[in-house]
């Protein structure tokens, strides 16, 4: 396992990595203490405990996260990571999305999720 995301892809690979085997506490290192995930369109998870009960409830075996086109907007240790992902669940057809990320270089020079918008453009229909 990678302590510290050396870049915003970097972070990203982490998280897909983590996601898929269904790591949580490193999946919660991919967090800042303060951000916030919106897993769908009207839902929110505000801060470590909002977010870790999220993905504790949405983890399952099987499910896989998976990059399919990714673009990386930087400026003075901000991020804007934008991505046309799939996620298969067992049984279901594979789902995509476009998301959008914004990260932050940390102290450490490691990287980690300020907003995480799974669905990017989706929430403007909520």
């Amino acid at each position: 396992m990678d302590d510290i995301a050396r870049s915003p892809e970097h972070a990203i690979e982490i998280l897909d990595r983590a996601f898929n085997g269904g790591d949580l506490e490193t999946i919660m290192n991919f967090y800042d203490e303060a951000a916030v995930v919106v897993p769908q369109p009207g839902v929110e998870a505000r801060g470590k405990a909002a977010i870790r009960d999220m993905y504790a409830k949405m983890l399952q075996p099987g499910m896989v996260a998976r990059q399919l086109k990714i673009r990386v907007l930087e400026a003075d240790g901000i991020a804007l990571f934008i991505s046309h992902w799939g996620l298969s669940v067992p049984g279901q057809d594979e789902k995509t999305f476009i998301s959008t990320t914004v990260l932050r270089q940390q102290n450490d020079g490691g990287w980690k999720a300020m907003i995480d918008n799974a669905q990017g453009p989706a929430i403007l229909d909520h």
